[in-house]
């Protein structure tokens, strides 16, 4: 399967399928497990062990992995909602406190405490931590000091304001968690059906191992998912 950080995040780290999506390979077992219980085809993998209980066997493995990657397509989805309103909370929050913060670079020009204390020269921060201390704590040390709030009213930066960004800090905190909960549970899932994909693969590769071997009849590999080369395929 694919990177999930790099290309598809729906996807697990097995090294058995670096280059085809778990949904692709799914849809591949299933595909020979089917077919190989065409009578023709059943009869000759008999001589080598397979039968027709074990397919089914198989077949009802397929149905439980169908059923979990669902369940992994949908947590991951959970998981991007979860995103997008973390990041638009977030943009929202950065907005006006950058406009907060630029009336108090020109409220508060040449206050060393007061720059030092509310983090006005501070750098903008990437990581969510140390951006939620630098805009906590700007709004908490304004309401600290009755100077500091004086002059913040002076170039509305009012107490309410200040109440309502408090409270979207708070409910952005929330989001956030819900958003570490998603990723959680997508990643589980992402594990499970992964887990399950391990179980039932080499299975499948026994399977087309011996189909190669007991059918040299190009159609009937083709009936199974193997792909043939012909003379004159473009390589």
């Amino acid at each position: 399967m694919e990177n999930p950080e790099n290309t598809n995040p729906q996807s697990g780290n097995s090294p058995r399928n670096q280059y085809v999506s778990a949904e692709q390979l799914i849809a591949k077992m299933k595909v020979a497990f089917t077919n190989a219980k065409q009578p023709e085809i059943l009869a000759e993998l008999g001589t080598v062990g397979i039968t027709e209980t074990q397919l089914d066997a198989h077949l009802a493995d397929i149905t439980n992995l169908e059923q979990l990657s669902q369940q992994q397509i949908q947590e991951y989805g959970e998981q991007f909602a979860a995103t997008d309103l973390f990041n638009e909370k977030k943009a929202a929050i950065d907005t006006t406190f950058a406009r907060h913060r630029n009336l108090a670079k020109i409220a508060f020009k040449g206050d060393r405490q007061a720059n030092t204390t509310l983090g006005i020269d501070a750098g903008r921060k990437q990581a969510f931590a140390a951006w939620f201390q630098l805009v906590s704590n700007f709004y908490a040390q304004i309401l600290a000091n009755p100077d500091f709030k004086t002059k913040a009213e002076g170039v509305n930066i009012k107490e309410a304001d200040i109440a309502a960004m408090q409270t979207s800090l708070q409910e952005i905190v929330a989001v956030k968690n819900s958003q570490k909960k998603e990723t959680g549970e997508a990643q589980k899932a992402t594990d499970t059906r992964d887990a399950a994909i391990d179980v039932l693969y080499p299975k499948y590769t026994e399977l087309i191992a011996f189909a190669k071997v007991l059918f040299p009849d190009d159609q009937t590999l083709e009936k199974l998912g193997i792909v043939v080369k012909r003379e004159g395929d473009l390589l």
